[in-house]
């Protein structure tokens, strides 16, 4: 008989009834799985294997041995375990070693800014900390491990075996921590941008916005006529020598013109998402975002349709 001893102590329950569920999805595809739960003082202790006899041909087994087999099984599911309950927890504690100046709502935001990395392979460097990546690195690990040993503490291998693991973690966090506070900067931004946009005076009912092919922001009245240079021009020469450019003088723009309301035109012409984003977030109610008119279907928009595009 082949037999490995996986010993817990934090989430006991959790760890037994995932691991036991996996050794009985085990015994469903052909082992004849062996398995004993016990408690050895703080540790609870789930023996668990194979028997000398196994109700599979060895046609299926190919050229592994069945303790081979068990062992990538077993490490499958204890990797999966300390994706599930212990990586949470381990987050949570280096937020808490390493940024303890933060309050704990701002620990809880970074937390959950490192769990979303953690998710979204999009958003991962190269050679980064998505999930898949992570569960090939434990089960490569625990792997080597069960070739030489057949008692593994979860809790303590947690903790001393895994330091390239950990390292990717504080990596993760560390970028989630530069994540939070970006977010919460361009959320200061926004809310003073609001305030500026509540205390100014509206200077036209409507107009309509949209980017020509040649990456100029165009800017028409509710007629389609071009809006009179005097409520940006001034605004334009006082920058012009600030090396600003054109997406901050078209929020700037919007804000001195304070429209009523505010079309936007052909919303997938523009070639800054987050720009667009930005304007719905600070006008609010007042965008409407159009996607039909002869305005949006237009590809060339010339100068002479609005000698005051930016």
């Amino acid at each position: 008989m082949f037999l490995v001893s996986v010993g817990v102590i934090y989430d006991k329950d959790n760890i037994r009834d995932l691991l036991c569920s996996r050794l009985e999805e085990l015994g469903k595809e052909g082992f004849d799985i062996f398995s004993e739960v016990y408690e050895a003082g703080d540790c609870r202790m789930i023996k668990c294997g194979i028997k000398d006899t196994i109700l599979t041909s060895l046609a299926r087994l190919g050229d592994k041995r069945s303790q081979d087999e068990f062992r990538y099984h077993l490490a499958l599911v204890l990797a999966e375990i300390i994706l599930c309950s212990w990586e949470p927890r381990l987050i949570r504690k280096m937020i808490k070693d390493n940024y303890f100046y933060l309050t704990e709502k701002e620990k809880g935001c970074v937390a959950s800014i490192t769990s979303r990395l953690l998710k979204e392979d999009k958003m991962m460097q190269p050679g980064g900390f998505y999930k898949a990546t992570r569960r090939s690195k434990l089960t490569k690990a625990l792997m080597e491990y069960l070739e030489s040993e057949n008692q593994i503490n979860i809790d303590g291998y947690v903790n001393f075996r895994l330091g390239s693991y950990i390292t990717d973690l504080n990596e993760a966090v560390e970028r989630a921590l530069e994540v939070y506070v970006a977010e919460r900067e361009y959320n200061e931004f926004i809310r003073l941008l609001k305030y500026f946009v509540e205390i100014q005076e509206c200077k036209v009912d409507v107009i309509h916005l949209k980017q020509g092919e040649d990456g100029r922001y165009l800017i028409t009245d509710g007629l389609g006529s071009r809006i009179s240079s005097e409520y940006f021009d001034e605004l334009r020469a006082e920058i012009a020598d600030e090396g600003i450019n054109f997406d901050d003088l078209l929020i700037s723009t919007l804000i001195t013109i304070s429209p009523r309301k505010m079309i936007i035109h052909d919303i997938d012409s523009f070639k800054n998402k987050e720009l667009v984003q930005t304007i719905i977030n600070v006008f609010g109610e007042r965008v409407a975002v159009c996607t039909q008119c002869e305005l949006c279907k237009k590809q060339n928009t010339t100068r002479e349709t609005n000698k005051y595009g930016l």
